[in-house]
């Protein structure tokens, strides 16, 4: 077998190719740059004011919370991604199962 959360393949070279066509990986940099794009849209366009008054409000019903909530999951998810994928890259450098199995806890409870 592949050992514990594959702790047999530990220690092997890295190879760019073949991690970057991992479903997973694939999946963390989309997932990524979508939380950079619900960030930035919430940043740039999320906020109005009207010509009376110079004052800035929330699109979303001028509710600040709702603005304020996007933005923290965008930023959540943004560093989420990024963490993970370094994660990614260096999961097969880990050779202790116990360090693997709660990696994989982490990303399966955050990911929940």
């Amino acid at each position: 077998g592949g050992g514990a959360y594959g702790a047999a393949k530990a220690g092997g070279a890295f190879d760019l190719v073949r991690f970057v066509q991992q479903p997973q990986v694939l999946a963390r940099i989309v997932s990524a740059l979508f939380a950079l794009i619900v960030f930035a849209c919430l940043v740039g366009d999320g906020y109005m004011s009207r010509p009376e008054d110079p004052q800035l409000f929330c699109i979303f019903n001028h509710n600040e919370d709702a603005c304020r909530y996007g933005i923290g999951i965008g930023i959540l998810a943004f560093l989420a991604c990024i963490f993970f994928f370094m994660v990614d890259v260096y999961f097969p450098q880990i050779s202790n199962t116990t360090d693997r199995k709660y990696l994989v806890l982490a990303d399966l409870g955050f990911s929940g």
